[in-house]
């Protein structure tokens, strides 16, 4: 198996490290011009920035709002970085991300499976896409609780994309 984590360490956003791929890049450009209504970018895991600024920058072009947390300061400041420990926060998290919905929500924190089965499940509209990294390395589909809908499976495997989407399904 190709390690793609140091095989693609060298990617960057304006010189700051990121942990994404560069077709990540291209599946949020996707997203953001699919879905008009979204009305802000939420970043779990912060990192060292460098998808946080490349994530601001699209809201900063799209007139949404951005914000990102962490438990720890990322080296530089980042625009909408929030220091926060998501686990001893999460009714508080959870109310900011039904204040900022329609959004997209993006779990790249420390515990993928443990955050994709707590924080949509406070997404109260529809619209809310989830996207999750780490896809088949950290996170399987096992670990996708039954209220969450894929979306854009087809094209996150064109891609070769380790992000994987998704809506929480709402009624029947």
């Amino acid at each position: 198996m190709v390690d793609r984590y140091h095989t693609f360490k060298g990617v960057s956003f304006g010189g700051v490290a990121v942990a994404q791929f560069w077709c990540d890049f291209i599946l949020w450009e996707a997203i953001l011009n699919e879905n008009p209504q979204t009305k802000s970018i939420v970043e779990l895991g912060t990192w060292q920035g460098g998808f946080s600024l490349y994530l601001a920058a699209q809201a900063e072009a799209r007139g949404l709002d951005f914000t990102t947390l962490d438990a720890t300061a990322p080296e530089r400041e980042i625009p909408g970085f929030i220091r926060m420990d998501i686990w001893r926060e999460t009714d508080k998290l959870g109310r900011l991300l039904q204040v900022l919905e329609p959004l997209a929500l993006l779990i790249d924190n420390g515990n993928k499976p443990r955050e994709l089965n707590t924080f949509p499940a406070y997404l109260q509209d529809p619209r809310s896409l989830i996207v999750v990294h780490d896809w088949m390395e950290e996170v399987m589909p096992s670990d996708v609780p039954e209220t969450l809908v894929p979306e854009y499976e087809d094209y996150c495997e064109e891609l070769g994309s380790i992000s994987r989407c998704f809506r929480v399904k709402h009624g029947d």
